[in-house]
């Protein structure tokens, strides 16, 4: 008889009025896979963070069933988890990761010998017997994944937690690390599989849980659900009201369609191959158009927008600014060009934290604030930053305050202002959004629509529904290439459908002569 590995009962969680789950039920056998699926904000995080132990639930409980029967409780090392981002320590060997904060010991020192054996043996179990003494930064991507998992199972946990498990591999290593999964099932290991991609949870589960809005809704054998029937049960029910091309209010954010219609085209993207197995992609932005680009992690959305804002090179194919073609991986140049951008993660590359406010506001023009002399004058810096200030309602202490210092939204604002000081013709923004209040979203959409009304191409990518909410229309990209185009009003279904690579490409004005060259 197979017993139960975790029993989750009635399982809820608050942050202030935010409910973030609400009564979850969960039960999954030894040596079971399951699919813990939800669209962005339906309470996955919540639910990891609940089960590793890093939040405690209001109200229910998390029971880990040892194989004795022994009920545990979540957070006491019953449940290892490997997160979407690396934890591992690159300058650390393999083994000194998997028992990093559990070392084994002889007369009060490391015992070197027994890590090294013990890391070995358990990477044996997984193919991979010969990484333990090589240093992490050595590793291929698939190889370091395999160094997470090992370091998850350690402790001897009883469910093994997987989020996102194929970020940064490709389709060759997903496969294998597929196989892998299936070995540690078949030893009786008990895996939770979080994961965006649906075609791997057909291929890897053997039942699925879906969460909408902090609760369980459906709840199966992976042969009682169909492509579609997932799907459904993440985006709920359809109303008026509801979508992510939709106002609060119900209305299309852009009633007006074809707004842009008759205007110049300011981006356009040339057959590009963002590496040696993507397809080629076309598109083209007009003036004073906004548009939004998406699809799962790894889709290639991200890494075409940073190829636009010159920040990276790609394999094949141009962009042209007016007409004119880009020098790619060239920020300078691209900002030179006209195009502005707000980068992914502002925390990485966004902000100078020991600048004050004004002076990463005004990184990108130190030619316009120069004095006769060749250096920068602060009052010509203060005048300019008064100026971006007042136009993104930043707020701060005083100019000269740390950046550090400022709120999450208005630290974004400052990043925003930098990429506008250029005043560029096309502004490139990845994820504008992010790690900032309800508030203060508000405030940047009202600016970056304000912004394009004045004639400012924007491209925006974004998973944010509310980030493409703000858009004309939304290209949508699934390994690499353009699967769809959504114009504005497009159900929540037809987005969650076309980011799986399962929608038709639809026919688009714009872009016929691109495709076209395409399939020659």
């Amino acid at each position: 008889m197979i017993s139960n590995a975790i029993q989750i009962e009635h399982v809820a969680k608050s942050f202030g009025a935010t409910q973030a789950l609400a009564d979850v039920n969960l039960t999954v056998a030894q040596g079971e896979t399951r699919a813990l699926l939800g669209r962005n904000g339906a309470g996955k995080s919540t639910l990891i963070a609940a089960l590793t132990g890093g939040i405690e639930p209001d109200a229910g409980r998390i029971q880990v069933i040892d194989e004795s029967g022994v009920f545990t409780t979540a957070g006491d090392g019953s449940i290892g988890c490997v997160f979407q981002k690396s934890t591992l320590v690159p300058t650390l060997t393999a083994g000194e990761n998997i028992f990093l904060g559990h070392y084994p010991t002889r007369f009060g020192f490391v015992d070197q010998a027994a890590m090294r054996d013990q890391a070995a043996a358990m990477l044996y179990e997984w193919g991979f017997e010969r990484l333990s003494e090589r240093l992490v930064s050595s590793l291929e991507p698939l190889e370091k994944k395999v160094v997470e998992i090992c370091r998850a199972l350690q402790g001897g946990p009883r469910v093994l937690l997987l989020d996102e498990p194929t970020a940064g591999l490709d389709a060759g290593a997903s496969q294998q690390l597929f196989t892998k999964i299936e070995g540690a099932r078949a030893r009786g290991v008990t895996v939770i599989y979080v994961s965006h991609h649906l075609a791997e949870v057909f291929e890897v589960c053997d039942s699925v849980t879906v969460l909408r809005d902090g609760r369980d809704v459906a709840t199966g054998g992976i042969e009682q659900f169909s492509f579609d029937s997932i799907v459904s049960a993440m985006a709920g029910p359809v109303d008026g009201a509801d979508g992510p091309a939709l106002r609060r209010s119900g209305q299309p954010v852009s009633g007006d369609r074809d707004r842009s219609s008759g205007q110049k085209v300011v981006i356009t993207v040339n057959a590009v191959e963002l590496d040696t197995h993507s397809r080629a992609v076309s598109l083209e932005v007009k003036k004073g158009e906004r548009v939004g680009l998406t699809g799962l992690d790894g889709a290639g959305h991200i890494t075409l927008a940073r190829a636009i804002a010159g920040e990276v090179r790609v394999h094949q194919g141009t962009v042209e600014i007016d007409g004119k073609a880009l020098r790619l991986g060239d920020v300078a140049q691209a900002i030179r060009s006209g195009v502005g951008s707000v980068p992914e993660d502002r925390h990485i590359n966004g902000l100078v934290p020991d600048l004050s406010v004004e002076e990463n506001a005004t990184l990108t023009v130190l030619d316009r604030i120069r004095g006769p002399w060749g250096f920068v004058s602060r009052k010509r810096r203060r005048v300019l930053y008064s100026e971006l200030s007042s136009s993104w309602a930043i707020k701060s202490a005083d100019p000269t305050q740390a950046v550090s210092e400022l709120s999450g939204g208005n630290q974004q604002k400052v990043v925003l202002a930098r990429a506008l000081a250029s005043d560029p013709r096309a502004l490139v923004l990845i994820n504008p959004t992010a790690g900032v209040d309800v508030t203060a979203k508000e405030s940047i959409y009202s600016s970056l629509i304000e912004l394009s009304e004045r004639g400012t191409s924007l491209l925006i990518a974004s998973n944010d529904d509310d980030d493409l909410a703000v858009c004309d229309r939304v290209v949508v990209m699934y390994d690499g290439a353009v699967t769809a185009h959504l114009p504005a009003g497009y159900t929540e279904i037809e987005l969650m459908t076309a980011v799986q690579g399962q929608a038709p490409l639809a026919p688009h004005e714009d872009l016929t002569r691109h495709r076209e060259s395409e399939r020659q």
